[in-house]
């Protein structure tokens, strides 16, 4: 009933670019593993770059141990589940799941007579349809939680907490997809050939949107935040966000502890929501003038507007994207390629959504090839703020010790492989952020 075409030109275009990520992906994955393994034949001999910073105290023979066997750990685990993931990709496509599930949803929901009947279908089809993936990752989740975190004195989770946060993560899920569904039902019923202009604005509205509710509501359904207390740290941040005259709603710890060791800080919300936020773990592993330097960064972000940017290059992006997608959504053998053969028979804003749902399918297997695009503008964007932090706080060696530790702390790869840095690096990696770090202090 429902048969695919593999002579298709979508599902071949289908098949060649999950097949061909899935092989980049383990090329560049095997890369980075070879070239960790080689710290192990040099464990006293870090990168010169470190030189004059606290990294024979970070780095030393046993902790280079621990990060390569940490992060082989992860590999080790990450390769059954991609295959797992590939195999499941290929056979939901190639099985005919999709149409399967749009058949299910009809049948429940009834569809086509009403608003509140096609909203359910598509949320329905969208819930069965991503149901499958989530299922699987389930057991690669506990292991790597359970065994691996656990094994290198991260993870302080219970089975309990795990199941707690599982079951609000989906909830919170399950939720922010049904409003969003809502108002791209309607634009696909009132406007279905122009939707793609309308869901791009509701995009930009939810995006901004969830920037400020979620340090307010969906932040703290997960995590205690409390003030920071009086003392020297909150004197130095305060007087820090006065020089540069950065107004927050104030200034938290989270208590990221009962679930990890690993440490972060990070500015969250917008306009009056926007606060600071401080892992407890991060208090602990880093000085007041680290800690300071830390944050001055974070506030480098702000100062030189790459959020803004970021967020206002995202429209133009998810523009052309959905314009694209619109395009194909109009193409009648997309829909026969994934075995859609009955779509002449249901409504209209029926066929777009299914349509935006294959091109999104479409999209997912080729979209690997911009990630170095978006990294390159991110590492940029990371120099920047780490300029930044330097001048603030007029000495490069805060944020230096700070990376060091971090990176040391967090069993993070301390020497990856170039182009696998170049591929999947949002940030510079250490040695090349202290590099430039030593050329500010030189100057």
């Amino acid at each position: 009933m429902y048969n695919i075409n593999f002579l298709n030109p979508f599902i071949i275009i289908f098949l060649s670019g999950t097949i061909l990520t899935f092989l980049l992906n383990h090329f560049l994955e095997f890369l980075n593993f070879k070239t960790r393994k080689k710290l192990l034949d040099r464990p006293d001999r870090l990168p010169p770059e470190l030189n004059g910073y606290p990294a024979s105290e970070c780095f030393d023979p046993e902790k280079l141990k621990n990060i390569v066997n940490y992060k082989s750990a992860l590999y080790f685990s990450w390769i059954p589940y991609s295959i797992v993931a590939l195999t499941l990709s290929l056979s939901l496509v190639l099985t005919g799941f999709y149409p399967w599930v749009f058949d299910l949803s009809i049948k429940i929901s009834g569809l086509p007579t009403g608003f509140w009947q096609t909203y359910l279908c598509f949320f329905l089809f969208y819930f069965f349809a991503s149901l499958p993936e989530g299922i699987v990752s389930i057991p690669f989740s506990i292991y790597d939680e359970f065994k691996i975190e656990k094994k290198f004195g991260f993870s302080n989770m219970t089975i309990k907490l795990w199941i707690t946060d599982f079951i609000k993560s989906n909830l919170i899920s399950l939720i922010v997809s049904g409003i969003l569904i809502l108002p791209v039902t309607a634009i696909l019923m009132f406007f279905p050939k122009t939707w793609w202009i309308f869901v791009t604005i509701i995009l930009f509205c939810f995006t901004l949107t969830a920037q400020i509710i979620y340090p307010l509501i969906i932040a703290p359904l997960f995590n205690k935040f409390t003030p920071l207390k009086e003392g020297e740290l909150k004197d130095s941040i305060i007087k820090l966000l006065e020089e540069k005259g950065f107004k927050s709603a104030g200034i938290f710890v989270m208590d990221a502890s009962k679930r990890s060791g690993h440490s972060n800080a990070y500015f969250g919300g917008i306009g009056k929501s926007k606060r600071i936020v401080l892992y407890d773990t991060l208090i602990k592993q880093l000085s007041t003038e680290e800690l300071t330097a830390v944050l001055a960064h974070e506030i480098g972000h702000y100062k030189k507007k790459h959020i803004l940017k970021r967020f206002l290059l995202m429209i133009p992006v998810e523009f052309l994207v959905l314009f694209v997608l619109n395009i194909l959504a109009n193409i009648p053998s997309l829909y026969e390629g994934f075995g859609f053969y009955q779509i002449n028979t249901i409504r209209i804003q029926s066929v777009q959504f299914i349509g935006l749902f294959l091109s999104i399918i479409l999209y997912g297997s080729v979209q690997e090839i911009f990630s170095p695009l978006f990294n390159i503008l991110s590492r940029k964007d990371e120099y920047e703020a780490d300029n930044f932090a330097a001048e603030l706080t007029g000495n490069p060696d805060y944020l230096a010790n700070a990376l060091i530790k971090l990176n040391s702390e967090n069993l993070s790869d301390l020497i990856p492989a170039k182009l696998y840095a170049f591929w999947n690096y949002s940030h510079p990696t250490l040695t090349e952020r202290i590099i430039n770090l030593k050329k500010i202090k030189s100057k």
